[in-house]
Order: structure tokens, then C-alpha cells, then sequence
């Protein structure tokens, strides 16, 4: 059963206000492609021009939320206004270690109860197109900028489903969890 991690704060300078008329649809996963601490570092730098709302450390026990939960992250091009996005620390030509998953699940679905999105991954057509729920950098193609991570197998990608289902309708979030 997971819990949601320790929470640090750090504010990167690469988030933006979000459009007036965009609705929070999506909450998009992604990795890192590095470690944790470097990761953050990176995210943080100005001359990255990237960022994500939080950053999941390998063994789940810790994140650190970059850009509050109401401004737009710099993680997926053309989706970043209507999506919340979570960083997995690691590689996606490795394995994510079993405890980061399912802390990873777990704040998937805290985001999905907290914006009143169902606990189901879509693969949008276009952003804003209304599918609501939860996908992955991969899901979102040329629009999300062409990424292939967390890079997760089909069999990988069903048993994560699994976890976001089982922590979404097991409920019992806290009130809050960052800015």
C-alpha cells in the first residue's frame, strides 16, 4: 500500500501562467532520463527551459514539487496548459524499482482525484480534446514533443493501470500535498 512521499519544495524558473480557457485534462508521466538530484538541478537551471510539476525519486520515498499545482510546466509542449506532470527519476531503459510505482501511482491518483478526472489512461488526440485521465510523454506525440518515456511495456503500462485504479477508489488523501 503506498503512501504519498515526503514532499520538498524548489521552485524552478521554468513555469508559466496557464491559458485562461484551459482545463487541467491530463496528468502526464514521464521520466527523467537521469538521477534524482541531478534531475531537480537540471529543472531548476534557467537554461533548461523545461520543468515539471513534481520529481519522484527512485525509491519513492521523496519528491520535490517544481511548479505549484495552478501554473504550467514546461514538460510537454502543446499539452503543458491542460496537464499536471510527474517526473519518474531514472531511465526508461531500466527498470522503475517497484516502491517508486506505486508512489508514483499513488500521486497519479491523488492529481486525478483532486482535478475530478476518472482513473483511466487515455492517449489524446489533440490537446484540450476533453479525454480526461492520465497518460504517458509517449501517448502525446509530435504535439507532446515526440518523447518515448517512461518507456514502460504493454504488460508494465496494464500493471501501473492497475495501481492508479487500486489507489484512486482506496481513497484516503490527505487534503492537500504541495503548493
Amino acid at each position: 500500500m503506498a503512501v504519498l512521499p515526503k514532499l520538498v519544495l524548489r521552485k524552478s524558473p521554468n513555469y508559466s501562467d496557464r491559458a485562461e480557457a484551459s482545463r487541467v485534462d491530463l496528468v502526464v508521466v514521464h521520466d527523467t532520463e537521469g538521477g534524482y538530484a541531478g534531475s531537480v538541478e537540471w529543472l531548476c537551471n534557467r537554461g533548461a527551459e523545461a520543468s515539471a510539476h513534481v520529481v519522484l525519486k527512485e525509491d519513492g520515498s521523496e519528491a520535490t514539487q517544481l511548479v505549484s499545482w495552478d501554473k504550467k510546466a514546461w514538460a510537454c509542449v502543446n499539452y503543458n496548459s491542460w496537464s499536471d506532470n510527474i517526473e519518474l527519476a531514472g531511465f526508461a531503459n531500466r527498470k522503475y524499482p517497484l516502491p517508486q510505482l506505486r508512489a508514483a501511482a499513488r500521486i497519479v491518483a491523488f492529481r486525478l482525484k483532486r482535478r475530478g478526472l476518472p482513473p483511466k489512461h487515455v492517449v489524446p488526440s489533440h490537446p484540450g480534446d476533453g479525454r480526461r485521465g492520465y497518460c504517458f510523454h509517449s501517448d502525446l506525440g509530435a504535439a507532446g514533443g515526440n518523447h518515448h518515456d517512461p518507456g514502460f511495456s504493454k504488460a508494465q503500462a496494464l500493471a501501473f493501470a492497475a495501481m492508479v485504479k487500486y489507489e484512486y477508489y482506496r481513497g484516503g488523501f490527505r487534503s492537500s500535498w504541495g503548493a
